[in-house]
């Protein structure tokens, strides 16, 4: 089953009472990677390859272990996936170098430098600049900008940020951040299969957390879609489309707010305030931050935080309509995404030298 159920037996009325919905990651994961297959699948069929070429740190475990995972789903749903590790001591220049082998490579299709914690990357490289190191690398990644190709397969390079910004990401080929697509996609298979009158965009939704692997793309990302009523891609779908119809004539008032650490601590102060959203996506990795009483009744909760989980589970299951866990939750629907996005970078490719072609027909 793709949703699991919290029940509670009303004694004395002789019915069941439902509760909460919980999210099964894993198997909404194992029947998109069945219909991504088939894409894939249809490729090989025509001699095209997809493969994603990835960096990470051989001093962050937890990278070495999402990249081996990434492997073997990639390699499970005919995408080649090649590895390499680096070190953090390692110099920019050589790191760079690499990365430009891999944007001048035609059978690469995407690029992922796995994001080490920062806290890891300075107990090597104490008193380091981390935000300074990371952009130097991931601003490499081939855009169509800079190289006339997209390989942000993980939607992390400032150029596709920019763009997720300005809301013309889809303008210009490129694929959200994975963990954001993952978050949509849990959303609208929300309600293609419980609610047909749910929308996230015509709710209030709060982000927590202001990471660029989800929090701040997939604000700008919505806060778009509620104020311009931007076209969707089509890997979203019909439902996402009339989402967008029902935000620009509905009554309700839709907002969409994120906050760090501080500003949540200014909310839950307030208490009233955070149960004013329906939808809250937390991903900050801090244990319980979340307890039931400080959330709305039929609210909408999508716990992102990794390792450990945001959201206080047991208060919350007698309070949420929906709920994801940790782990099982979203974890494996980023993984999908990012494959996803693997073969979206490969068509986009592809529909782009079409053109190109026969534009010099012409």
């Amino acid at each position: 089953m793709r949703w699991l159920c919290n029940f509670r037996y009303l004694v004395g009325k002789g019915k069941i009472d439902f509760m909460t919905l919980i999210f099964n990651g894993e198997q909404l994961a194992k029947q998109k990677a069945l219909k991504l297959k088939q894409k894939v699948l249809s490729y090989h069929a025509k001699g095209i390859y997809p493969k994603v070429a990835a960096i990470f740190f051989r001093e962050d475990a937890a990278s070495a272990l999402y990249t081996t995972l990434k492997k073997q789903t990639a390699e499970e749903l005919g995408i080649a996936y090649q590895a390499k590790a680096f070190s953090f001591t390692d110099s920019v220049e050589e790191i760079q170098a690499y990365i430009e082998e891999l944007n001048a490579d035609p059978s690469i299709t995407g690029i992922i430098i796995q994001k080490p914690w920062t806290r890891k990357w300075l107990e090597v490289v104490p008193g380091g600049d981390f935000a300074k190191w990371w952009s130097s690398l991931v601003s490499h990644i081939a855009t169509r900008e800079s190289h006339g190709v997209n390989k942000d397969v993980d939607g992390l390079a400032p150029a596709t940020l920019a763009a997720i910004k300005a809301g013309t990401w889809m303008q210009q080929s490129m694929v959200l951040p994975a963990t954001a697509r993952a978050v949509l996609s849990i959303l609208k298979d929300y309600r293609a299969k419980v609610d047909p009158n749910f929308s996230y965009l015509t709710e209030k939704v709060l982000i927590i957390g202001q990471s660029d692997l989800l929090g701040r793309p997939l604000y700008w990302h919505i806060k778009n879609l509620m104020q311009k009523g931007a076209s969707v891609p089509v890997a979203f779908g019909e439902a996402c489309q009339i989402a967008v119809e029902e935000a620009q004539t509905s009554d309700k008032k839709c907002e969409v707010k994120l906050v760090g650490k501080q500003g949540l601590g200014e909310l839950i102060e307030q208490k009233k305030s955070l149960r004013d959203f329906r939808v809250i996506i937390s991903a900050t990795g801090q244990k319980n931050l979340l307890h039931g009483d400080l959330v709305a009744a039929h609210s909408i909760l999508i716990d992102v935080g990794e390792p450990q989980g945001d959201i206080d589970f047991p208060s919350c299951l007698n309070k949420a309509d929906f709920i994801t866990p940790v782990p099982g939750g979203v974890g494996p629907m980023t993984v999908i995404s990012l494959m996803a996005n693997a073969v979206d970078l490969l068509k986009n490719s592809l529909l782009e030298l079409k053109k190109q072609t026969e534009g010099s027909n012409d």
